[in-house]
């Protein structure tokens, strides 16, 4: 108990300085707005903590695919998933996010420099004034927003990690990772979040179906079509031999990581600390919160997704 006091009270403390300390210029400016003081400190604290969880999904992705894979490749995979969020940032920082939020045309955003550019935050609307329009209703102060942003940027990095595991040279994934962070991603990301085209047909997504997952899952696929499968998947001979996973307990600790983590990245998604809004998504993220007729068919979802993991579990296969 002593232990987890000693972890989780240093946590508040960064938390609450932190967002003293990123907002305490920009707050006063909120008030100016009808944005409370206290309300902006309560969103910056709210939104750090979410970004925390997804950051923290990178664990998650880490254990799921080395427990699915063989032992002696989860030192590679383990590196790779540790390594990718570092050069995330870096990408992230350098081009990525001015990219896909700053202001421009209707494909990719062509102001600021490394995530640099005039920014008057925490003010919204028609008080906010500089070179990312597209986060104006965001009452929280400009880092908080990149921490969050950036936190997307590396899951969707990260989701490709897992789908060429066992078959691609760490160098060669790296280089992959600069090409996604900084140019892929934002640019795919800028045509929904930053105002681009799809926006402007009044595409919506809340917390990243799109945006995030589904490039990460597009450019894994791609990884998966270029680099096939792994070579003793398919002998000559025909047929298919399993490779058992070396771990499922890494397996099951990832996936309630990942789970943890989607707490972070559903809820933090409105940026904000609105009690009345919080409740319910962290209940629908869960589902099972609210047996309502129309949650029946995600019910259903996790009984036969429960059933086909505990088949796969049975036969320790790593696909």
């Amino acid at each position: 108990m002593d232990s987890v006091r000693g972890i989780v009270r240093p946590l508040i403390a960064f938390l609450i300085s932190t967002s003293i300390c990123l907002g305490e210029e920009s707050v006063a400016a909120g008030s100016a707005v009808g944005v409370p003081d206290w309300q902006v400190a309560a969103n910056t604290i709210w939104v750090l903590f979410a970004a925390i969880l997804v950051f923290w999904m990178n664990a998650g992705f880490g254990c799921v695919e080395a427990g699915f894979c063989r032992s002696k490749n989860a030192v590679n995979i383990l590196g790779k998933n540790f390594v990718v969020f570092g050069l995330s940032t870096l990408t992230f920082w350098l081009v990525g996010f001015d990219i896909m939020y700053g202001d421009g045309n209707a494909f990719l955003g062509t102001t600021g420099c490394f995530a640099d550019g005039a920014d008057n935050s925490p003010l919204t609307g028609d008080a906010y004034v500089g070179e990312y329009p597209s986060l104006s209703w965001a009452a929280i102060p400009f880092q908080a927003k990149f921490f969050f942003q950036l936190a997307f940027a590396g899951t969707a990095a990260t989701i490709v990690s897992g789908c060429v595991a066992e078959r691609i040279h760490y160098q060669s994934f790296m280089l992959f990772v600069l090409v996604l962070v900084g140019l892929g991603y934002p640019v795919t990301g800028h045509w929904i979040w930053g105002g681009g085209w799809l926006a402007g047909l009044g595409f919506w997504d809340f917390a990243g179906s799109t945006a995030v997952h589904s490039v990460g899952g597009w450019a894994g696929l791609v990884g998966i079509l270029i680099l096939g499968p792994r070579s003793s998947k398919f002998p000559h001979g025909g047929g298919m031999r399993p490779i058992p996973g070396h771990s499922m307990a890494l397996a099951f600790l990832g996936g309630l990581i990942l789970w943890m983590g989607w707490f972070g990245f559903n809820p933090g998604s409105f940026m904000a600390a609105n009690p009345a809004q919080l409740p319910q998504l962290v209940s629908e993220t869960l589902y099972f919160l609210r047996f309502e007729p129309k949650s029946l068919h995600y019910i259903l979802r996790w009984i036969i997704l429960a059933g086909s993991l505990s088949r796969s579990f049975s036969r320790r296969i790593c696909w």
